[in-house]
């Protein structure tokens, strides 16, 4: 291989996996943030690649040398960060959806709020949780885990994987995961704020006089925000918890575009 050749095929390797990892960091949380401008995002996605870059040209993976054949392969390296961020990007969904129903049960339907993460609005108790759990992930240095996980990929699917993800039906049971996840994580607050509509609705056949309108709003958000407070303290767990089960997910993933 000429020196000429041998320049082309490392060119050509770099810009795969930058794909990949450009394609990761585009949707999963923290790093895909709205508020991170798109060319620190380029930058970060270019500096991890410099750095894995060794190990994945130890593999000496084919290259195409046609051009055609070769931008099918960019695409494909780019869809698969894309669903490996997808599927990271679900810890940020089971967050958003447990907001909603929390949001709904406490009125707040009509005041989302801007996401900070990706900019479109969503649930108010929903922000507030993801700007929690984006701390903790931060502060506990979980965002090493999302990295040495994508870099864990390469043993799984390697450059220009040859087939595409056989389990179809792992990606409806996300979905369904997804919506028990968020579910579960707002049951407390939801709960606690169905006793409080019934225990207004009782107040108000006690006492027919009472205008229930002007009651039950303040009641419900105090009593809400109250719960909300009380359950800051098992948010570090939960959100522990979640992080595990996504990382799961993620394993899931590769094992099962492997076979």
């Amino acid at each position: 291989m000429s020196l000429a050749q041998l320049l082309q095929w490392n060119l050509s390797l770099f810009l795969l996996v930058l794909s990949r990892w450009a394609g990761m960091i585009m949707l999963a949380p923290v790093f895909g943030a709205r508020g991170v401008p798109a060319m620190v995002r380029l930058i970060l996605a270019a500096s991890i690649t410099v750095i894995i870059y060794p190990l994945i040209q130890a593999t000496y993976p084919s290259i195409p040398i046609e051009l055609l054949p070769y931008v099918a392969v960019v695409i494909k390296e780019g869809l698969v960060g894309l669903v490996i961020g997808f599927i990271i990007y679900l810890l940020t969904a089971v967050l958003q959806g447990a907001g909603q129903l929390i949001d709904f049960q406490m009125g707040f339907t009509m005041g989302a709020a801007i996401d900070p993460v990706y900019g479109v609005q969503s649930p108010m108790m929903g922000n507030f949780q993801i700007i929690l759990a984006t701390m903790l992930l931060l502060s506990t240095n979980s965002h090493h885990y999302l990295i040495a996980a994508m870099v864990k990929s390469y043993a799984y699917i390697p450059i220009n994987p040859s087939n595409l993800p056989s389990n179809y039906l792992f990606y409806v049971q996300l979905v369904s995961h997804v919506f028990a996840l968020a579910i579960q994580l707002a049951m407390p607050i939801f709960g606690a704020l169905l006793v409080s509509d019934v225990g207004v609705g009782l107040l108000s056949r006690t006492v027919p006089q009472l205008n229930i309108f002007a009651v039950i709003f303040p009641v419900k958000i105090v009593f809400g925000l109250t719960i909300l407070f009380l359950s800051i303290p098992f948010l570090g767990e939960t959100v522990a918890r979640l992080f595990n089960t996504n990382m799961s997910w993620i394993l899931e993933l590769y094992q099962g575009w492997k076979q």
